[in-house]
């Protein structure tokens, strides 16, 4: 597998570098559902081939944390048993992964799929039976699944959609087996490689999910260690340990303590292009009389470009990373805390 790991794909796959017992420690700084996310992670990359190349990218972005030499094994299975039973004690470490590996499973099961050229792929379904074409695709993500119908012949697509809009839903047996089929057939095949700025992107989102996962005031000791070597790192790195989506998981209280020090016209600006829940988490904790003038000068701002809409978000965010640097709130993923 040669596709893009995502932030916790990544933490997963280091896990399974380290092993079973440092997991175990690495594992406990992380909250539960955290901890069933790269658990299930772990599951998914178990069933994957990965790329050589790709582990070893990982290590050498992490080179300075994990002892010099490494050598990965695919031991993410053996990992996840250990350091799971280690962290919860073997009973319950089992129940835990039993669920996440049958989550995954109902969850995902043509995960193993994803990354395949769409030439590629369509190649290998054109020789399945329509109904069985039509069940793949309708697992795929949304853009996978365009890009392999682009590839079938044009009178065959509209056959395939309609048997898509139509057809039961299967059981979660037939799944898995159609899965499993897919999986053996394809397993050979190359995956499409990372462009380099998706490679920057994800190197960046995953330092930032450890960072957040550290102990308090590490993130700020490694940052600022980063910054006098590279200060543009550390902007990198720390503009997306939290994010404008992150707004929505502050408490009332926080979100008081941020949007007192921000003008109402810059946050209306903030608004115009701005996600229900995220818009409903800033403005709920105004007053009534402020919401009604800040939603009438998003009004009266009229069209605005992006740019600047987009510059508005930034400097929002910006008040947040100070309050945060000098310790008057803690902000984590799952929500904020109020320092005195």
């Amino acid at each position: 597998m040669s596709a893009k790991l995502s932030g916790i794909q990544k933490i997963a796959v280091l896990l399974g570098v380290l092993g079973d017992a440092a997991a175990a420690k690495i594992m406990a700084s992380f909250e539960g559902d955290e901890q069933d996310r790269i658990g299930q992670a772990m599951v998914e990359l178990e069933e994957t081939d990965l790329d050589e190349n790709v582990i070893n990218r990982l290590v050498d972005e992490f080179r300075e944390m994990l002892a010099a030499g490494v050598v990965f094994r695919s031991n993410l299975g053996k990992t996840l048993d250990g350091m799971m039973e280690n962290l919860h004690g073997e009973e319950d470490g089992r129940r835990r992964i039993a669920r996440i590996r049958e989550k995954s499973r109902s969850r995902f099961p043509f995960r193993g799929l994803r990354g395949i050229k769409a030439q590629d792929l369509a190649r290998v379904l054109l020789d399945e039976h329509q109904q069985v074409q039509a069940l793949v695709i309708a697992n795929l993500d949304s853009e996978q699944a365009a890009s392999v119908l682009d590839v079938f012949p044009e009178l065959l697509r509209s056959e395939i959609v309609s048997r898509m809009a139509t057809m039961d839903e299967p059981s979660a047996r037939m799944l898995k087996h159609v899965a499993q089929t897919m999986l053996d057939r394809t397993r050979g095949l190359r995956r499409e490689e990372e462009s380099e700025h998706d490679e920057d992107e994800t190197r960046y989102r995953v330092v930032a999910d450890i960072l957040n996962a550290t102990a308090p005031g590490t993130d700020k000791e490694i940052l600022k260690t980063i910054e006098e070597g590279d200060e543009e790192l550390s902007t990198n790195i720390r503009d997306r340990m939290f994010t404008w989506s992150d707004l929505a998981a502050l408490d009332k209280r926080t979100m008081q303590k941020v949007l007192a020090g921000i003008d109402t016209k810059l946050l209306a600006m903030a608004l115009k292009a701005c996600d229900e829940e995220i818009a409903e988490a800033l403005l709920g904790a105004t007053s009534q009389r402020t919401r009604d003038m800040i939603q009438e000068e998003r009004e009266l701002l009229g069209a605005l470009p992006l740019t600047d809409v987009l510059d508005a978000q930034r400097q929002i965010l910006l008040t947040v990373r100070d309050l945060m640097d000098s310790g008057e709130i803690t902000v984590s993923k799952g929500g904020a805390t109020l320092v005195s």
